[in-house]
């Protein structure tokens, strides 16, 4: 599996938990592990996501 679907899987489970985490788990003791949590998985989602190739020229 390469990074590009990992980190999509990554950023779509990190936005769900952190709207989640402001519905549900508000008045919880795991509220800011959790928030932390899904941010870290959220940016290493979005970092992973993007793939770079140079342009091929046709000659």
């Amino acid at each position: 599996m390469s990074r590009q679907p990992i980190g999509i899987i990554l950023t779509i489970l990190g936005a769900t938990m952190m709207v989640m985490n402001m519905y549900l788990f508000e008045l919880s003791e795991y509220y800011d592990v959790i928030r932390r949590l899904s941010f870290i998985s959220f940016i290493v989602g979005i970092l992973m996501i993007p793939t770079y190739a140079k342009p091929k020229r046709n000659k």
